[in-house]
């Protein structure tokens, strides 16, 4: 088992600390498990089952129809559903319960809160019909996000075990990634490794774009065949119950690349690293972006890429056309984790919207993936160009957008006394 009755014990108490400040005593939480979703025209098929992540960290359980609840006085209290005779004839014994505790059946439900006569129940999880939310039930999903993003010794152990089912498929790509390989190939060779070595899923579908495909942000691979000195870039993980880790890499297709293929690489990985010394307990976020996006400003303005004045083109954003996307996201439990509650309205910093505004604490997990391409969809837009026409050297950008782009994510453990790389035993190319 990978998490034990002390670990959910633990994660229960430091919730309550926070639910007890806002809880009445008459008051009660239930948090839903969720429920099967049927497959259009799939008349008795179901996707795979998904535990709502709030019932699966509370409970280390993952199966369907099932509640805890909790009051002040009560404490915590599960409601689960019994395995049934004809899902054992179907499905067989089920053998993905990290902690197995006998609770009280589901049936019961109803009647408990019939006698318990509680003056308002609070409805958390996934939430039959979807209700919408009322501010006290947001501020209470709202601090349950909150707690459950520090993650605990257990759960770091088992991400760093993930790390290393990755790290097998990363090293397969680092050796097979050569002109005339296909994609398609690299994905399956990822996912082959990972899963021989104990992976039970991707988190997300796996992401392969060569060459000018690169600078498509959620790129799924093709048929298309690498071609001499280009660039892939892989964004692959890999999952077990429901735990991940997100990491991209950028391999060389050819052991000599260009001199623009190579001053891209060395800048994108140098903001990284200077970005993953900044991770910090006490740090903000959105600075750590900001500081991604100056330095790449500085970058491109170095290449000839971008012209004018450093703070002008910083003020101006320019930037966002190179680099649309936000430093990072937390990850752990699903691959984007505990959400943003308090950040309905995210802000835009240096031309991105960043939906993780946070101040960063210890036992935070974050990704740090900056990025630069030549998205033409971005860079040919005529809005775009008019705007830039003076800050952008159009001639030299001419010389850059078959690149495609590069990018490099890795998931850093915020510590007290500094940060972790989880990912870290994943191979990059760092000589191109």
């Amino acid at each position: 088992m990978y998490f034990t009755k002390a670990d959910i014990d633990a994660r229960r108490a430091r919730l309550a600390a926070q639910w007890n400040n806002v809880l009445k005593n008459d008051e009660a939480i239930l948090v839903y498990s969720g429920y099967p979703v049927q497959k259009p025209g799939g008349l008795d098929q179901t996707y795979p089952f998904l535990p709502h992540p709030s019932y699966y960290w509370l409970t280390g359980r993952r199966r369907e129809e099932e509640v805890i609840l909790y009051n002040r006085h009560t404490g915590w209290i599960e409601f689960q559903k019994a395995w049934t005779r004809e899902q054992s004839v179907w499905e067989g014994e089920k053998h993905d319960l990290l902690v197995q505790e006998p609770g009280k059946d589901i049936q019961h439900l109803k009647s408990y809160m019939e006698t318990q006569r509680f003056s308002r129940v609070y409805q958390l999880g996934q939430v039959p019909g979807n209700p919408p939310v009322e501010d006290n039930a947001l501020t209470l999903r709202t601090l349950l996000q909150q707690t459950r993003r520090v993650k605990d010794a257990a759960e770091v152990k088992l991400i760093r075990h993930i790390a290393g089912i990755a790290a097998y498929g990363y090293r397969e790509l680092e050796q097979m990634i050569r002109p005339g390989v296909s994609e398609m190939e690299v994905r399956l060779a990822f996912e082959m490794q990972t899963f021989r070595h104990g992976g039970h899923a991707v988190p997300y579908d796996t992401i392969v774009g060569s060459g000018p495909n690169a600078a498509i942000l959620h790129a799924l691979p093709t048929t298309r065949i690498i071609g001499n000195n280009e660039f892939v870039l892989v964004d692959a993980g890999a999952s077990v119950y429901d735990y991940c880790v997100d990491i991209t890499r950028t391999f060389p297709s050819s052991a000599a690349m260009d001199t623009r293929h190579k001053a891209l690489y060395e800048l994108v990985l140098s903001v990284q690293q200077d970005c993953i010394s900044k991770t910090l307990a006490g740090t903000f976020w959105h600075d750590i972006h900001n500081h991604a996006a100056r330095e790449f400003t500085r970058g491109l303005l170095s290449f000839g890429i971008l012209k004018g004045d450093l703070s002008g083109l910083i003020e101006k954003e320019v930037i966002a056309a190179f680099f649309p996307h936000g430093l990072g996201h937390l990850v752990g439990l699903h691959v984007r984790d505990t959400g943003q509650e308090e950040n309905p309205s995210p802000r835009i910093y240096s031309g991105a919207r960043l939906r993780v505004d946070i101040q960063l604490e210890a036992g935070h997990l974050i990704t740090v993936e900056p990025g630069l391409y030549f998205i033409k969809a971005l860079l040919e837009e005529p809005g775009f160009v008019k705007k830039y026409q003076e800050d952008i050297n159009w001639n030299e950008l001419e010389h850059w957008k078959h690149i495609g782009g590069v990018r490099i994510e890795d998931n850093i453990l915020v510590t007290a006394s500094g940060n972790e790389n989880l990912t870290e035993t994943v191979p990059k190319a760092t000589h191109i």
